[in-house]
């Protein structure tokens, strides 16, 4: 099939390419996405404008534990651990201080679930990493997987839906243009979204007024006088503001909450020297003004294109989980897409995505614009103070694990209450649309790896025998692949059977495997979409 491709320097005739599925950005969102398809076995092509990645400005910094354990399926969580710069073992520790060379005020230790110890609730702890680290070690393991095509330097400039496919317009590095058509289209091409524009969805929410300015620099011999830490929040003083290791080899992140990009440029030097407490010899690398944006999409998709990241939602950074929120949008519609076309999920499961991820993305952005209201600069030197208002952005299991999609249409069918938690608690549970509570096993290995690929069956050892065995004819006879494990007498949450999807959220609970709704899980029973 060939289709005419029209540029401003006249037309070529270009053959059509055919592709499952189309992402348009490479960033973490569409790595993600991609590593997720590659997973399944789905093919996808990511069309990436930067050609290489910046380490001039990391951004994000914190993989959370939700995250780690979505790189621990894909087999590169110990990739992303062994090229961090920074170990879990060398801190794990946030730091409230008058200065870098002066007295510490307190401490939260275990931060954001930073451990180097194994911890029974979950199968990975988080990670400190600079997201240009993540999307390299995401990006070399792509190149390994078969079906997965990253072509950097081109970009997304139109999509074009109809019942049947997307029609993807890209611009190539020489200028020239050509169609390509997908199945699918995620738009993971971040705040400027040209497939959000396309799809006349935008943005809904507010900017914070208040200027932030963040800088990379070089300072070789910068030793602090207090514990290693993962963030020094410096209270009080000229400056308040935060400051961190980028490496243990002299590069340095800074962010100062209200300084202005003018003022900023013209006396970096000193709004560090005013960080660290005394004169210290500094190499800017880059400087990076920005607003707090707490916004959310309007729609995150159509019948065949979905936004995915940020894209789809931007909340401020403080707690660290802006980035994490985009993987978990990728592994939701990534796992998905492959079931509709591998056959065992209905098209109409894909409609279950807004459902699933508009309520985690929401108290997402609420919980870092909770965070925001009280910056360094809005604390007073008061250990007991900093502990009560700053707990929740450092201590946030509850939001990062103890979220639940109960009342989406493709879990269970009746919602049922979960445990009250806040941002800070996590209390593991085995209701249907929670993450099903981790444990290790007698092994070593985690109760996840032996997850299959599909649905998961878990029956405690008192389970019917011939119940579980019809369920699983009932399975094969519709092309549903479904692994069978007997509950591990250590699961604390024994008596219910639970069928746990490839997201290892649990999809339904029940007595016995033959009232299993497998039709409803993955859609079957929904009206029909395309």
């Amino acid at each position: 099939m060939t289709n005419p491709s029209v540029d401003g320097a006249g037309s070529t005739a270009k053959r059509l390419r055919q592709v499952t599925v189309l992402i348009a950005g490479g960033g973490p969102a569409g790595l993600s996405a991609a590593a997720e398809l590659a997973h399944h076995g789905v093919s996808c092509l990511v069309i990436e404008p930067r050609t290489t990645v910046s380490h001039s400005r990391p951004r994000a910094k914190t993989t959370s534990v939700r995250t780690m354990e979505h790189f621990r399926r894909w087999g590169i969580a110990a990739a992303i651990r062994a090229a961090a710069p920074l170990s879990t073992e060398w801190s794990d520790m946030v730091v409230f201080c008058d200065s870098l060379l002066g007295r510490e005020i307190t401490r939260f230790p275990g931060a954001f679930a930073l451990s180097s110890a194994r911890v029974d609730a979950y199968a990975e702890s988080s990670q400190v990493v600079p997201q240009p680290v993540v999307e390299e070690t995401l990006r070399e393991h792509l190149r390994g997987q078969p079906g997965v095509t990253l072509e950097v330097g081109s970009s997304v400039t139109a999509v074009r839906e109809d019942d049947e496919r997307v029609l993807v317009t890209v611009l190539e590095p020489d200028g020239t243009t050509r169609d390509v058509e997908a199945r699918y289209v995620l738009g993971c091409d971040g705040p400027n979204s040209v497939v959000r524009q396309q799809i006349g969805a935008r943005y809904i929410g507010r900017s914070d007024p208040r200027p932030n300015f963040n800088l990379v620099f070089r300072a070789p011999t910068l030793a602090p006088a207090l514990p290693p830490a993962v963030q020094y929040w410096i209270v009080g003083g000229p400056t308040p503001g935060l400051i961190g290791r980028l490496d243990l080899h002299g590069t340095w992140w800074a962010i100062f909450p209200g300084i202005e990009e003018n003022f900023g440029t013209r006396h970096a030097a000193r709004l560090i020297e005013n960080l660290v407490g005394a004169p210290v010899e500094v190499d800017i690398v880059a400087a990076d003004p920005w607003s707090a944006r707490m916004l959310v999409a309007d729609l995150f998709q159509t019948d065949r294109i979905f936004l995915v990241g940020e894209s789809a939602h931007l909340n401020p950074p403080w707690g660290g989980h802006g980035f994490n929120t985009c993987v978990g949008d990728a592994v939701n519609i990534g796992w998905k897409i492959a079931a509709v076309e591998h056959g065992w999920g209905a098209p109409a499961l894909l409609a279950s995505y807004e459902p699933e991820r508009r309520p985690v993305v929401q108290s997402t952005v609420d919980s870092a614009a909770s965070n925001m209201a009280t910056l360094a600069g809005d604390l007073a030197d008061r250990a007991a103070s900093i502990q009560q208002l700053k707990r929740s952005e450092f201590y946030s299991l509850g939001l990062v694990l103890g979220y639940t999609y109960g009342h989406s249409p493709v879990i269970d069918g009746t919602p049922r209450p979960t445990p009250a938690t806040d941002v800070s608690t996590y209390i593991p549970s085995a209701e249907p649309g929670c993450r099903l509570p981790h444990i290790w096993l007698g092994d070593g290995s985690s109760l996840y790896d032996h997850l299959g690929p599909g649905l998961t069956l878990i029956s405690p050892d008192t389970g019917d025998s011939s119940a579980i065995s019809e369920l699983q004819r009932r399975a094969s006879g519709t092309g549903i692949p479904l692994t069978v494990l007997r509950m591990p007498r250590s699961f604390p949450h024994q008596g219910q059977h639970l069928i746990v999807r490839p997201d290892q959220h649990i999809a339904w609970s029940g007595t016995s495997p033959q009232d299993a709704d497998l039709a409803m899980v993955l859609g079957r029973a929904l009206g029909r979409q395309p």
